[in-house]
């Protein structure tokens, strides 16, 4: 396994990306990362309908998609259904902050992608501000306990 430790609240991965490419070295190092892939998808619309059958527990996606739902779409609709949303963009847009925890910038490498998802997993299951990650930005708020 190329990373030690396996994450604790974050298990169950949605990879929505339309790059087939890109879409597979996620899914691989995710994997290799401890976490389950429950599937890669590259719409919005199959987004949905495996948020809609499976339990997640966080999307890794771009907002670059195919079909006609946008990743906008896609993230609000996690977001209200409770599931963590990580961006992973070429740039991260003006209103990441209202559609996800994170953003994490195109290119990457397999660390900073597994890295990123440790800092959404502090901030949602630790509610503790996560270390820096390069690439990464990220939208914590201590949440009321």
């Amino acid at each position: 396994m190329l990373f030690a430790s396996r994450p604790s609240c974050i298990k169950r991965l949605l990879i929505i990306e339309d790059d087939p490419l890109t879409a597979f070295d996620n899914e691989h190092t995710l994997k290799h990362g401890g976490y389950q892939i429950v599937a890669t998808v590259d719409s919005g619309e199959a987004a949905v309908a495996v948020m809609a059958a499976e339990p997640v527990d966080a999307l890794v996606l771009d907002l670059g998609l195919a079909g006609h739902m946008t990743g906008r779409e896609v993230a609000r609709l996690a977001r209200d259904r409770g599931i963590a949303v990580l961006l992973v963009t070429g740039q991260c847009p003006a209103d990441a902050e209202e559609i996800a925890l994170a953003c994490l910038g195109k290119p990457h490498s397999a660390s900073a992608l597994v890295a990123a998802l440790k800092a959404v997993e502090t901030m949602i299951c630790k509610n503790e501000a996560p270390r820096k990650v390069s690439g990464l930005t990220t939208f914590w708020r201590p949440q009321a306990a």
